[in-house]
């Protein structure tokens, strides 16, 4: 097979926006949370819409506005009130395995296994896992450390019409943010957990795993034997710390993907869905799939505990054609949106406004070649 040794400029393109970072101490609401938020089910935009789904409306620093009702609300659409702020983090890391082009999808719809090697030529692998930082730089961009490759690559003199990543499902995310409350006449302040409930208008990652899902539990061995915080209003199973500035407990949260379905209970006790279908990628380029797999790295997960990786495929929407005049391949990650911030209510309470996590959500990959 002819191929082409390729200088690998991977991970420079991320974030596709920009984040920049703000008595009566609490975020009071004017009513239960329910009642406010015109987001979800039965509500006056779904919950899948646009007006749900994006970056909360923030003022000219970056901080999350909150509307005289104490609730944010979307960037775009100002009558959507919302109990989660999708925003870019300042750090995000995930841990990679294998990295791979492909002349045919490697996603499977059905099967007990995937197979990205028979039409798919890698360049990365790494069985240990490599672990990646991409840290925000405030200008649109990302820097990643370290490199993911360290030398060129060899790809095929061929046409790649899909992409994959296999990645750890444990994803990690460090993010301060800061509120502004100028707007409500009833707060001054958001609440958030910690070792007590504390208070102030910036919050902060802390040291703590949730799920997707916000089960309750500890997992088993396969993820670390954890305490799993549900975010249920009270401070200890809050992964979010309030205070005037952040402090030593500034940490990387964890966020476990469990399933692609709906869950509920106890970690491990809802049937898992492995497999989440193709829909559309954020950053353009092509649409993405994920399924999640054993320890082996290609047999489908079974249950949340055996399920410990995700391939994530890329059908490209222009396929890489690589020739002998090729120089470059890209990978680019896109942050936007890859933190979900999430708000409760207080536990006894349904008008006093609580911070429960800094959820991570998968990113978005972007492949190139020129």
């Amino acid at each position: 097979m002819n191929t082409k040794k390729l200088n690998a400029a991977v991970i420079l393109l991320s974030a596709l926006f920009i984040i920049i970072f703000s008595s009566l101490a609490f975020a009071v609401l004017s009513d239960s949370v329910e009642n406010l938020k015109t987001c979800g089910e039965g509500k006056t935009y779904g919950e899948d819409s646009d007006a749900c789904s994006g970056a909360c409306a923030t003022n000219a620093s970056g901080a999350i506005l909150l509307a005289s009702n104490g609730m944010p609300y979307d960037a775009d659409t100002s009558a959507a009130y919302r109990d989660s702020c999708n925003m870019i983090p300042d750090q995000y890391r995930v841990t990679l395995y294998k990295g791979g082009l492909c002349t045919a999808d490697p996603y499977s719809a059905s099967g007990t296994t995937v197979d990205y090697t028979t039409n798919c030529d890698l360049f990365f692998t790494d069985v240990s896992g490599k672990v990646i930082t991409l840290t925000n730089q405030g200008d649109g961009t990302a820097t990643a450390s370290p490199s993911l490759v360290e030398n060129g690559i060899n790809l095929g003199i061929k046409t790649y019409t899909h992409a994959f990543m296999l990645m750890s499902n444990h994803l990690q995310v460090k993010h301060d943010q800061v509120f502004d409350f100028s707007a409500t006449s009833t707060a001054s302040a958001m609440r958030g957990g910690g070792d007590s409930i504390t208070t102030g208008t910036t919050c902060w990652t802390i040291d703590r795993t949730s799920t997707f899902s916000n089960l309750d539990g500890t997992t088993g061995s396969s993820h670390g034997e954890v305490d799993l915080r549900t975010g249920d209003g009270t401070a200890a199973e809050s992964s979010t710390k309030c205070g005037s500035a952040t402090d030593g407990t500034f940490d990387y949260a964890t966020e476990i993907i469990e399933t692609f379905g709906e869950a509920n209970g106890n970690w491990n006790a809802t049937s898992v869905v492995a497999r989440w279908p193709y829909a559309a990628s954020s950053v353009g380029g092509g649409n993405k799939a994920a399924i999640l797999l054993q320890s082996d790295l290609e047999t489908v997960a079974t249950n949340m505990e055996n399920g410990v990786v995700m391939l994530y495929a890329v059908g490209l929407t222009n396929p890489l054609i690589i020739t002998e005049n090729t120089t470059q391949f890209n990978i680019g990650f896109g942050l936007s949106g890859s933190v979900s911030v999430d708000f409760t209510t207080l536990d006894g309470s349904d008008e006093f406004l609580m911070i429960t996590k800094h959820g991570a959500d998968p990113v978005d990959i972007l492949f190139t070649a020129n």
